[in-house]
């Protein structure tokens, strides 16, 4: 219990810690001193979860939809364990969806079977925004943007864009991409976008890497038709710039959608991990000539940050320090210096941790490049590709995770958002004399460490209870709640668990007392805090250690008629 709290601390928001919520400075702050983190610390600690050929989540095809929950709950688990605080969740593997669409078939890797819903069915987006908000993670829906089937073969669905129109599909390498220069085929995967961005509550679009795709020796894409059509001024010699500005037109687009729709979504790419070589553009970054995302994948990454197309950018620099076509080191600078002021995070090949071949030469590499990060004053976090590689760790690297890079909560890298900002877990006793004796401090304390702020074991049973009310006594600055509990014993200490809601999102906002009967203290402040709030009752046997649930219920569908309530409508 001890390792997995200095590995994972609970996370509120700083808007309820502060003083404007009136807890008094007396009140006990409860969390490791080694743990504890100033409120102006922030960090982007980011995982992928990959879908395509399964690699991360779900583990395969057709899996119960019991079970896909459980396995991505396993991940979310472990994620907290090592204090990440962002969810890069693919969405669309291969012109598909891992939710209902109006523009996209259901996945193969979901269901086994393109087109088909889950049974019984759910909305798997939905449902991990839910889960990763809960815990205080952001949620960044991961788009590869023109693949349509990648190794392997499995029908496509009759109804999906790429049947419907085979002209925009091109065989290339064994996979089907959509050709992007035709500007339908643009349209069609903006139109995707645009879809998830009004209907969801995510916090970011992300496009990997994949744009055209990766070039092979002796193959062309066979994009000829559609660059005798639409190529114009570059027609017939200035293929690659038509590309690139086939590339670039797509990119601004969907930067103007998400404007419009909401500006709080942020839109980042996550290109390849060399922009240019220094050997062939000036602006390059040094190393051997090697592959790169402007000559080869035509996407023009620094382009995009100057012209403030996109909000964050997370290269993806999985070699290691010392690499002769990309020194993790030399790149890192180099992004450092032309990220024009967007927010850069550094994308890490942790597969290779776990890798039998072709791994890291030094077990440890990952942790040392996140000390090198943290050097970089323009580096503001990481990313780890990917999810199901943190489970395969060896003891020892996950104690230097824990123990030297991860060993605290850290507030979420975002100047747009501040509701995913982590703080200290404040935990203020309620009516607790000068008399208090050790013991009791040290059963608090305990009770406190053990609470998940996520108790999603018993997510299940949550449900609104009307009929159940607690009763409500105003005093001057203040107000009292108390409940009715069964066997309310000197043994049993109770919590109050707040949680606020936004929109279909819940997450903890505090846990309001701690006391030995089901009566807490409320000032005014806090009540107004409360508005539209949920809270979640729960009692710990202090011999047993044993945790029930006692009720949950919404503040704002209370009746309670001896004062008034601000949470009518």
């Amino acid at each position: 219990m001890r390792l997995f709290f200095q590995c994972f601390s609970l996370i509120i928001f700083l808007s309820i810690v502060t003083p404007s919520l009136g807890i008094p400075s007396n009140h006990l702050f409860f969390l490791a001193e080694k743990n504890q983190l100033e409120t102006d610390k922030s960090e982007f600690r980011a995982v992928w979860i990959a879908t395509i050929n399964n690699i991360d989540w779900p583990s395969r095809p057709n899996l119960s939809v019991d079970d896909q929950k459980k396995e991505f709950l396993r991940l979310l688990d472990i994620f907290q364990k090592f204090n990440l605080n962002v969810v890069i969740f693919q969405v669309r593997a291969a012109s598909d969806a891992f939710y209902p669409s109006k523009t996209e078939p259901w996945s193969f890797f979901l269901t086994g079977k393109q087109g088909k819903p889950p049974v019984p069915y759910y909305d798997p987006l939905a449902w991990a925004i839910e889960m990763c908000h809960l815990r205080g993670m952001e949620l960044h829906a991961w788009f590869n943007p023109f693949r349509v089937r990648n190794l392997g073969f499995y029908p496509l669905d009759p109804n999906s864009f790429a049947s419907k129109h085979p002209l925009y599909v091109k065989e290339f390498d064994k996979k089907l991409f959509l050709d992007p220069g035709y500007p339908e085929v643009r349209n069609h995967v903006e139109e995707v976008i645009v879809e998830v961005a009004k209907n969801y509550d995510v916090d970011a679009i992300l496009l990997d890497d994949y744009f055209y795709p990766y070039p092979v020796e002796g193959k062309k894409f066979g994009d000829e038709k559609s660059f005798a059509k639409y190529g114009h001024e570059f027609y017939p010699k200035k293929i690659n710039d038509w590309r690139r500005e086939n590339i670039n037109k797509f990119v601004s687009a969907i930067h103007d959608s998400l404007q419009n729709i909401n500006p709080k979504i942020k839109f980042g790419i996550s290109p390849f991990g060399i922009w240019r070589n220094k050997s062939v553009d000036a602006n390059g970054s040094p190393g051997l000539k090697g592959s790169s995302s402007y000559d080869d994948l035509y996407a023009d990454v620094r382009k995009w940050l100057k012209e403030g197309w996109i909000d964050y950018v997370i290269p993806q620099l999985y070699w290691e320090k010392g690499n002769h076509f990309g020194d993790f080191a030399s790149l890192v600078q180099w992004w450092s210096e032309n990220c024009f002021g967007k927010p850069l995070y550094i994308g890490q090949a942790l597969y290779k941790s776990t890798a039998e071949k072709n791994g890291w030469v030094h077990p440890d590499e990952i942790n040392q490049q996140i000390n090198l990060l943290r050097t970089n004053e323009k580096v503001r976090g990481f990313a780890f590709y990917s999810a199901s590689n943190i489970g395969k760790l060896s003891s020892g690297q996950v104690k230097s995770l824990c123990e030297n890079q991860l060993n605290t909560v850290a507030a979420i890298d975002d100047d747009r958002n501040s509701r995913t900002i982590a703080s200290q877990v404040v935990v203020s006793p309620v009516n607790r004399s000068a008399g208090t004796t050790e013991m009791d401090e040290m059963i608090t304390e305990n009770f406190s460490l053990s609470l998940d702020r996520n108790p999603v074991a018993i997510r299940e049973t949550w449900k609104s209870i009307s009929e159940i009310c607690p009763s409500v006594k105003k005093i001057k600055g203040s107000r009292i709640l108390s409940w009715k509990v069964q066997e309310a014993t000197s043994d049993v200490w109770i919590a109050l668990v707040s949680f606020r809601k936004t929109g279909e999102r819940r997450y903890l906002q505090n846990v309001v007392g701690i006391s030995k009967t089901a009566d807490f203290k409320i000032t005014d402040q806090q009540w107004k805090e409360l508005k539209g709030g949920e809270l979640l009752l729960v009692s710990r046997d202090a011999g047993t250690k044993k945790e029930s649930n006692s009720e949950f219920f919404r503040l704002k569908r209370r009746k309670i008629k001896i004062l008034d309530n601000p949470f009518k409508h």
